[in-house]
C-alpha cells in the first residue's frame, strides 16, 4: 500500500521540502498550484502550492509530519498547515503521478517529453528529449535544468559545443541535450552509481538509434573531474561543490577545459550566484552570461 501525503506551502520552499520528503522515503514529490494547474511549466511560478509525497505503509507518518512542521516554522511559516494522508490502491499508484507532467518546450529547438506523451501540434520538428521521472522528482531541479538546456542551446548557436562533460549528470538530460545540439562527443559523470545507470539508460533510449552517436558517449562513476580536455563543461550541482571544483580539487574546472572553452554552472541559489561568479573569475574564467530562473542562477563562463 502507498500513502499520499498532501499539504500547502509556498512554492519557494520546493527545494528544502522536496529534499526533506525524499530523505524520509518519499517515492515521488509532486507540486500543484492551488488552482490545480501543474507547476511543471517554464512560464509560471506560484506563490502557494500543494505538495504531495508518496510513502510506503511502514513509514513513520507522525515523524514525517513533525519534520515538515518544523521546517515550515524555521522558514517563517506558521507551521500549522493541514497535512492529509490518503491511502492509494496499487493500481492507482502506478499511473497516479503521470498526470502532473506536460510537454516542456525549451528555447527555440528543444522539447522535453515523458515517454507516454506525443509532441504537441507544431512542435514535431523540435529536438525531443525523452525523460521519465526516476524516484524523487519536483520542480526545483526542473528550473535549473531548464536554464541549463536553454543556455546550451544559445551556446550551440554561437559555435560548436565540441567535446562535452556533464559533471553530476543525474538523469543525463543535459548530456542528451548537448548531443542533440551537435556535441562531437560526451561523457556523463556522477558519484551515484544509480545515477550513472539511469543516465546510461536514458542516453541509450534517446541517442542509440541516431547514426554514430552512441559510440561517442562514455559514462563514469566518480567524484573527480576527468582530465579532458573538453570544449564545454556543464555542472548542475550544489554551490559548495562548484566552488571546490573551481578552486581546490585536482583537476579543477580550468584544468580540464581548453582555452576559450565554456563552463556552464547551475545549482546555485540566486544569492550564491554572484559569489560563485567572482570565484570563477579569480580562477581562470570570464563571465559570458548570468541569468536568473526563479530563485536560481545560471552562469556561463569562458576559459581564458
Amino acid at each position: 500500500m502507498i500513502y499520499e501525503l498532501s499539504f500547502v506551502a509556498p512554492q519557494a520552499l520546493d527545494g528544502p521540502l522536496s529534499e526533506l520528503l525524499t530523505e524520509f522515503g518519499s517515492m515521488g514529490v509532486v507540486l500543484e498550484d492551488i488552482g490545480n494547474t501543474a507547476v511543471f511549466s517554464p512560464l509560471v511560478h506560484f506563490e502557494r502550492c500543494r505538495f504531495k509525497g508518496y510513502f510506503a505503509e511502514e513509514s513513520d507518518r507522525l515523524q514525517i509530519e513533525v519534520a515538515i512542521r518544523a521546517l515550515l516554522l524555521a522558514e517563517g511559516q506558521r507551521g500549522n498547515s493541514e497535512l492529509h494522508w490518503l491511502l492509494l490502491q496499487d493500481e492507482d499508484w502506478q499511473n497516479h503521478w503521470k498526470r502532473y507532467f506536460r510537454p516542456l518546450p525549451l528555447g527555440q529547438r528543444l522539447l522535453v517529453l515523458p515517454s507516454w506523451l506525443q509532441p504537441p501540434e507544431g512542435m514535431e520538428e523540435r529536438l525531443i528529449i525523452r525523460i521519465d521521472p526516476e524516484m524523487a522528482f519536483g520542480s526545483g531541479n526542473h528550473e535549473t535544468t531548464r536554464g541549463c538546456l536553454e543556455m546550451l542551446e544559445w551556446l550551440a548557436e554561437q559555435g560548436p559545443l565540441g567535446s562535452v562533460l556533464d559533471m553530476g549528470t543525474g538523469s543525463g538530460i543535459l548530456l542528451i541535450g548537448a548531443m542533440l545540439l551537435g556535441a562531437e562527443q560526451g561523457i556523463g559523470v556522477d558519484v551515484d552509481p544509480l545515477a550513472v545507470e539511469i543516465c546510461t539508460r536514458n542516453c541509450r533510449s534517446n541517442l542509440a538509434e541516431i547514426s554514430g552517436m552512441w559510440s561517442r558517449l562514455r559514462f563514469l562513476q566518480d567524484d573527480q573531474l576527468p582530465s579532458g580536455p573538453f570544449q564545454t563543461v556543464v555542472a548542475n550541482i550544489l554551490a559548495p561543490d562548484l566552488t571546490a571544483f573551481l578552486t581546490t580539487t585536482k583537476p579543477r574546472f580550468a584544468d580540464c577545459l581548453v582555452m576559450g572553452g565554456h563552463l556552464l554552472l547551475a545549482g546555485m541559489l540566486h544569492e550564491q550566484g554572484s559569489v560563485v561568479e567572482q570565484i570563477a573569475c579569480q580562477n581562470g574564467f570570464v563571465s559570458v552570461r548570468h541569468e536568473r530562473v526563479a530563485e536560481w542562477s545560471i552562469l556561463l563562463l569562458r576559459r581564458e
